[in-house]
């Protein structure tokens, strides 16, 4: 559904609140691959708290494994491959939620609010299995992983409910213009 012509977008509203939380993600998700690559290049794999949860968190789930990750030169690459691998698909992912909400939920745009709740929610159970997985495996750290993910969740779910009621009142300040 297209909003009418008469829609004013207002930074200091309800959709102007989500707006700008939804623009704050999409710049830390464009922050991040390029400060992560950089510094993984530059200062080596286990530079930058860690590839998946901590430090400490990723050498106990490697294991056995964890000294020749720190020490052997084509494992640590490796691993410095694999991080830019999903940093290229983060950095498409920011580029397109901040296109998406400055030039249609800033627009008025409904289907806008639901595509970019549906795609910020869904790498929560992608978290969710990586967070069991180590704890499967007898890791600790994963507790604070997961209150900063639900802390995520509720962000995303404060800011896709104030775009809501935002578009809402919208539409209801439209429908009574004359």
């Amino acid at each position: 559904m297209n909003t009418p012509s008469t829609f004013k977008f207002r930074w200091r509203s309800l959709l102007g609140i989500s707006v700008a939380l939804f623009l704050l993600y999409g710049a830390l998700n464009v922050y991040l691959p390029i400060y992560v690559p950089y510094t993984l290049h530059t200062q080596g794999a286990w530079s930058v708290g860690g590839l998946v949860l901590t430090n400490e968190a990723d050498l106990a789930m490697l294991g056995s494994f964890a000294e020749a990750a720190q020490r052997d030169v084509r494992v640590g690459a490796f691993l410095v491959s694999f991080m830019d691998t999903m940093c290229a698909f983060m950095m498409a992912f920011a580029l397109l939620q901040v296109a998406l909400v400055w030039f249609a939920l800033r627009a008025g745009q409904r289907w806008a609010l639901f595509t970019v709740t549906l795609s910020d929610l869904a790498i929560i159970p992608y978290y969710v299995a990586i967070a069991q997985t180590y704890a499967r495996f007898g890791v600790s750290g994963t507790d604070d992983f997961m209150r900063w993910l639900w802390t995520l969740t509720a962000l995303i779910l404060a800011a896709s409910v104030l775009g809501w009621l935002g578009l809402r009142r919208a539409q209801h300040t439209i429908a009574l213009t004359p």
